[in-house]
Formats: C-alpha cells, sequence, structure tokens
C-alpha cells in the first residue's frame, strides 16, 4: 500500500513539473513585436514584457535595448523578420495598414494584430486579448464609475501649452473624455478627438473647471495663462497620461479624485 501512495505521489508531481515545463516553453516561445506605444504598454502592464523582441522608438516604457523596427509609417522589414516574431501589434488607425506588413503576415511570417487605441473600451479589448491570448487567462480592467450631482459641469482637459498658448483639448470620444463621463462629468468640448483651441475660445467656453495634464513637470506658465482667464485649473502630472493604455486605470482614479468632491 505505501509503494502505491509513493508512485501515486511521483505521478502527481511528474504531471505537475510537466505541466510548468510546457507553460514556460509556450512563454519562450512568444515573441512579440509592438508598434504602438500604447499597445506596447498595455503587454508590458498585462505581464508579457519579457516577449517583446522588436518596438518602437517611441514605446518609451519597454527595454530600451530592444531593437526598434519603426512605425506604421516606416517600417524596417529586414530587422523585423531577423527578430521572427510569432506575434506584430499595430494601432488601428484611419489609413490602412502597410500592404507589405499585411502581405508578409498573409504567408505566414507571423500574425499581425490590429487594434484601435481611442476609447477606453478599445484599451479594455486589447488588455483582455493579449491576456487570453499569450496566458489562456480572462482578466479585466475596469473604470471606477460614480456619479454625483455636486460635480463640476464642463470639464476642459488640455495638455500642457508653449509660450503663452494653450495645448491641444481632449474632446468627445477620447479616453479622458470617458473618464470623466464614467464619473458623471461633462466634457466641455463637443467636438470629438483631438481639438485645438485659443485662448478666447477658451474664453467663451466657460469650463467650470480645466485640468491641465502632462507625463512631465507641468511648466507654472502653462497654468496662470489659463487662470488668467478667471477659471478653476488644475494642473494634473502622470507618467501615462498622455498613452492610451492599460496602465490608464491607475490615471483614472487619480484624475476621478481631482473632481470628486
Amino acid at each position: 500500500m505505501r509503494n502505491v501512495l509513493v508512485i501515486i505521489i511521483c505521478f502527481i508531481v511528474g504531471l505537475i513539473s510537466c505541466s510548468a515545463v510546457r507553460e514556460e516553453q509556450k512563454e519562450d516561445s512568444i515573441r512579440i513585436v509592438s508598434l504602438s506605444p500604447g499597445i506596447t504598454n498595455t503587454i508590458i502592464h498585462a505581464g508579457f514584457g519579457k516577449n517583446i523582441v522588436g518596438r518602437s522608438a517611441f514605446c518609451f516604457f519597454a527595454d530600451q535595448a530592444i531593437p526598434v523596427v519603426g512605425d506604421l509609417r516606416e517600417v524596417d522589414y529586414e530587422r523585423l523578420l531577423l527578430l521572427q516574431p510569432t506575434d506584430v501589434f499595430v494601432q488601428q488607425t484611419a489609413a490602412s495598414l502597410p500592404e507589405h506588413l499585411v502581405q508578409l503576415a498573409d504567408r505566414g511570417n507571423f500574425t499581425l494584430h490590429a487594434f484601435p487605441m481611442d476609447r477606453i473600451a478599445d484599451i479594455q479589448d486589447v488588455y483582455e486579448f493579449v491576456n487570453f491570448h499569450f496566458g489562456d487567462e480572462s482578466k479585466q480592467i475596469e473604470i471606477i464609475k460614480r456619479a454625483d450631482s455636486a460635480l463640476p459641469d464642463n470639464v476642459l482637459v488640455i495638455t500642457q501649452g508653449s509660450d503663452g498658448n494653450a495645448g491641444l483639448c481632449f474632446g468627445k470620444e477620447t479616453y479622458l473624455d470617458d473618464i470623466l463621463q464614467a464619473v458623471g462629468v461633462q466634457n466641455a468640448i463637443s467636438k470629438e478627438g483631438w481639438v485645438s483651441l485659443s485662448l478666447e475660445d477658451i474664453g467663451r467656453l466657460k469650463p467650470g473647471l480645466i485640468i491641465v495634464v502632462s507625463d512631465s513637470k507641468i511648466k507654472n506658465s502653462s497654468v496662470e495663462v489659463l487662470r488668467s482667464l478667471g477659471f478653476e485649473v488644475i494642473p494634473f502630472e502622470h507618467e501615462h497620461v498622455l498613452v492610451p493604455s492599460s496602465y490608464l486605470v491607475e490615471v483614472a482614479k487619480e484624475m476621478q479624485q481631482l473632481v470628486l468632491p
């Protein structure tokens, strides 16, 4: 009886060991090239940064020793093929994907994945896909939702300007607009996408609050030029605020705390 128990235990240990080896082999066989900073950040956030073998020059949060293979405007195809990727990720835009990139994928050189990264829902889709595709896990990210009648009306979110000029504003159907709407805040901009406004335009909007966002230190002059219009202005600095990725979960929590009473 004792010998039988020993055999059973050895069999179970063997199964666990084999499963662990197979999982490790699967992870080692994943070779990712990402030409999108936002998708790259999401892949890193999901725990697969070690599998990235090629990147865009603008993927600042990836290991900078990883070879640069270009972006959608200009791809170094020779370097791309030398890296032998299993999966290539690009950000889907209004423009069509590079024809040669699509051809290489069709020939079986790698699997090509194209995702939009404009909205929170887009980012959630990529995060879920990466976890399921590479880790066989169903993981999601959620943006905190809470509505309150005391929230400020018409909040304007704008990047840091320069030389006394205002920066670019986040309009409707952008990821920061989604973050504000998640807590019941109305965007002062009615247009979709990124919007360029003059100081006079901002004055006419009469926002209840202006949030100046930056991934680096915000200059006091960028804040004061907006305060001179007579509006409340709050600076918001976060390393991930200007790149749409799953790290926006952290951005959302901090930004929503700014506007919640």
